[in-house]
């Protein structure tokens, strides 16, 4: 039995006859005489009786009908949540960043975004923070934000912003004296990191594996008020993104130094699977990531102009 039978007992039931049905199938009554011959054969019974020129439900006439009104509704209501999806209005996205410290920003983001859009879910989860890309080809993450570009054909990169990262140190650090410091000046350092492994460190990715440079030891830590802890005390130092360190100035014991006479600098993507039907939600959302991390938005100059809108 398929879909089209079920529109017919159901139309057919409503109206009391084929001709009647037939408009609003658009099918000529023989067509509709044909179909019913046809899924009566297949079920064994007949489904309709004719009383004074009406066409009465059988019992088994009802019992297809009862399933009818069911299946039928079903779906209408998919095809209704598919268009939705669709036109972006209803979903659910399942994002992670790289960066633990960017999930500060979430909680703000996500209340302006379900402003716009009440009936998309957006679920957090940090567990793929390590490597989120890979959890993107798998499936299990609708939106990643990463910093640096992701070689690969089956993922889209959204530019989102770029920031300069700083050298954090104790405020009596020999850095201070300072204007800049190089790859060299890491030589001797401790340094502390988030995560392993060292490639995936902005800081050894563009300036101490170019260079050459091994520092006298790396500390991984991946509780960013725990390595500020760990600087203050002067066990060693970490190269922070700006907007993360601005916090934790106004502690004296601190000190921050530029990287490099040119600065370091990275750019973050909002990465996702590439797809010709990318949901209006998802490219909105990545469109709040600018404006709320970043304080870029279309029509501002540079990452430090505020956003207006």
């Amino acid at each position: 039995m398929e879909v089209r039978h079920l529109k017919l007992v159901k139309e057919v039931a409503d109206k009391g006859s084929l001709s009647k049905a037939k408009d609003s199938l658009f099918l000529s009554q023989s067509a509709l005489s044909h179909q019913l011959k046809e899924v009566e054969s297949q079920l064994g019974a007949p489904l309709f009786h004719r009383v004074n020129k009406r066409l009465v439900l059988t019992g088994a006439g009802k019992i297809v009908l009862e399933s009818a009104e069911r299946i039928l509704s079903e779906l209408e209501q998919t095809e209704i949540s598919v268009k939705k999806y669709v036109s972006g209005d209803r979903g659910s996205l399942r994002m992670a960043t790289e960066c633990y410290t960017c999930y500060h920003w979430l909680p703000s983001l996500m209340v302006d975004f379900n402003k716009e859009f009440p009936n998309v879910d957006i679920e957090i989860l940090p567990e793929y923070s390590n490597d989120p890309v890979t959890h993107i080809l798998e499936g299990k993450l609708d939106l990643a934000v990463v910093s640096g570009r992701v070689d690969n054909p089956n993922v889209k990169l959204t530019e989102l912003f770029t920031d300069e990262l700083l050298a954090l140190v104790p405020s009596d650090h020999p850095w201070t004296k300072k204007k800049y410091v190089q790859a060299q000046d890491f030589a001797d350092e401790r340094i502390i990191i988030h995560s392993l492994p060292i490639e995936t460190v902005t800081l050894y990715r563009k300036l101490l594996i170019p260079e050459n440079v091994q520092p006298k030891k790396v500390i991984p830590i991946q509780i960013t008020e725990a390595a500020v802890e760990m600087v203050k005390a002067g066990m060693g130092v970490k190269v922070l993104a700006k907007w993360i360190i601005e916090p934790y100035l106004h502690d004296k014991r601190l000190a921050v130094v530029p990287v490099t006479r040119k600065g370091l600098f990275r750019t973050w993507y909002a990465v996702t699977i590439n797809r010709p039907d990318t949901p209006q939600y998802l490219m909105n959302f990545m469109e709040h990531l600018r404006c709320n991390i970043a304080g870029v938005c279309k029509g501002c100059q540079d990452a430090t102009t505020p956003c207006v809108k």
